[in-house]
């Protein structure tokens, strides 16, 4: 369920998407939710390098290297500093 509230009338494209993952296999459902998550980490890491080139506060400088870096790293695993 993307959005339980979501009817034909009411929020129809959140509706339509509450549709066909209803119509999809728990395996399929897992590679749609992969593809989101990637996609939404790739944009997030998209959107720390821009702001790191353009020298904007606080993204110039990062704990362990760029913003970006610390953003990748943190989600394989890495400490933050103390």
């Amino acid at each position: 369920m993307w959005n339980a509230n979501a009817t034909p009338k009411n929020i129809p494209d959140q509706w339509a998407i509450n549709e066909l993952l209803a119509r999809m296999s728990p395996s399929a459902r897992e590679v749609l939710a992969t593809m989101l998550e990637e996609a939404f980490s790739s944009g997030m890491h998209e959107a720390l390098v821009v702001l790191h080139e353009g020298h904007i506060a606080p993204f110039v400088q990062g704990y362990e290297g760029t913003p970006f870096h610390d953003f990748v790293g943190r989600l394989n695993g890495w400490n933050w500093p103390e």
